[in-house]
């Protein structure tokens, strides 16, 4: 799924009865911090086998996981209702007619949608068949389409594999009008902003978007759809393919579609493992035996939802919204100042290289010690540690991270305060472990599903 559908505000107030991270900062007051000093942890002597043995797990954003079908949360809100189908009928469709003989289901056996959408340079009027669910947001839904003729129900157990994976999509549907209580005008103006940035960007490891369909109570975009899921569920259930090169050559990927937004003028505020997308389901993914002269994009960086264009020089690029996630936003982000959102994102990519190599993330509270403070008090004293390759005080230890000093680098360098020297990206663009973690000759390539316009 090429897509990020959105957080339920109601939701998160439940869930944050549960838990005291991993929420939406839209509107986050930050608490006085008595101690803005830095300081550093001290780990016990002894605590450092520990981080090996202890029992640790990431937590998926909670709107994140409820509307990727991930987890059945039965505290969740109750979601809207399903889109109405269209009213174009589809005896206009420009599509030869399916073999009426059947009933078309979707992978849940109900009665399949059909999305008429004009794509292409001709405009041409396309019909898309809904194959399941993929995610479920306040204001819309993301479904698995194709265009491809069906004449049979595909069992659902592997829907995927009985199709043309180059003619799969993920279809995001915008309901139109004030659901869930939203502000109408609030919602049109961040889905104009959303598929104006995409109408706008091109890049092998962005999202792609391959037609836009405005219709009277909703909207459609038809993205490049994803097989691998997200980079949150490889982090914490599929670590064994983290090997250094698979991860150099991600953070490459990253880094370079990152700097291509920033060069366009445009910040994308709510970078996160959740929201890079990988492109191969996880068997061909593991298959990958050298990963930096794989020929093909591996990740895809999603959702600008939360994007914003920033003015050139010399005007200021300082922006004041609070917005993305608790657990990837920085320091001057939580303190509620004014800020650069080239050096947020910087900072966000920070967090995700350390969570791909560590499997945490870095302002949860050590290992086997009490929280002492909030996560919010730690990420603005920028108070991390190294766990896994770190030594009894969580300071870097070569003998176990001697692979990883590349990586040690750019975290190290993006996890500061701005006042204390945190590097800007295209200082981390420079290193040389992240200018050759992509040795593919003539550079990468948009993928065939991406080049490939639904005409």
């Amino acid at each position: 799924m090429a897509i990020n559908t959105g957080a339920n505000q109601e939701n998160r107030k439940q869930h944050g009865r549960h838990h005291s991270r991993n929420r939406s900062i839209s509107d986050f007051q930050p608490e006085q911090l008595h101690n803005v000093r830095q300081r550093h942890v001290t780990i016990g002597a002894g605590d450092a086998p520990a981080f090996e043995a202890a029992e640790y797990r990431m937590q998926r954003e909670a709107y994140l996981a409820a509307q990727r079908g991930l987890t059945q949360d039965s505290r969740a809100p109750k979601q809207i209702p399903s889109p109405p189908p269209s009213n174009t009928s589809v005896a206009e469709s420009d599509e030869p007619e399916e073999d009426t003989d059947t009933i078309a289901l979707n992978a849940n056996g109900e009665p399949a949608e059909y999305l008429q959408i004009h794509c292409g340079i001709n405009n041409r009027k396309r019909k898309f068949r809904e194959l399941r669910q993929l995610g479920q947001g306040t204001f819309s839904k993301v479904v698995l389409a194709t265009n491809e003729r069906i004449l049979e129900n595909p069992a659902p157990a592997n829907i995927e594999e009985q199709l043309d994976p180059a003619r799969l999509v993920a279809v995001k549907i915008v309901e139109h009008g004030p659901a869930g209580g939203a502000d109408k005008e609030r919602i049109d103006t961040s889905l104009r902003r959303e598929v104006e940035m995409l109408k706008n960007i091109s890049h092998p490891s962005l999202v792609h978007l391959k037609a836009c369909e405005y219709q009277e109570s909703r909207t459609l975009l038809v993205l490049t759809y994803c097989s691998g899921g997200d980079l949150f569920e490889v982090a914490s259930a599929q670590r064994e393919v983290l090997t250094p090169p698979m991860v150099q050559r991600m953070f490459a990927e990253l880094v370079s579609a990152v700097r291509y937004l920033h060069n366009n003028w445009i910040v994308h505020r709510d970078i996160k493992l959740e929201n890079v997308l990988v492109n191969f389901p996880p068997a061909k993914l593991a298959g990958i035996s050298d990963p930096i002269s794989f020929p093909e994009p591996i990740v895809t960086l999603t959702d600008l939802g939360l994007s914003r264009r920033i003015p050139d020089p010399p005007e200021s690029p300082l922006l004041t919204t609070r917005c993305g996630s608790e657990d990837y936003a920085a320091p001057e982000i939580l303190l509620g100042q004014p800020y650069d959102g080239r050096h947020t994102d910087a900072w966000a990519l920070g967090v995700l290289l350390y969570a791909l190599m560590e499997g945490r993330l870095p302002f949860d509270a050590p290992p086997n010690k009490p929280e002492r403070s909030r996560n919010t008090h730690r990420i603005a004293r920028c108070d991390w540690i190294w766990c896994r390759f770190g030594d009894d005080d969580g300071e870097w230890d070569a003998s176990r991270g001697g692979e990883w000093e590349g990586a040690r680098e750019c975290v190290e360098g993006l996890l500061k305060k701005v006042r204390m020297g945190r590097r800007p990206l295209e200082d981390i663009e420079s290193l040389d472990w992240v200018k050759q973690g992509i040795a593919v000759p003539g550079g990468l390539q948009m993928r065939h599903e991406d080049q490939d316009q639904i005409g």
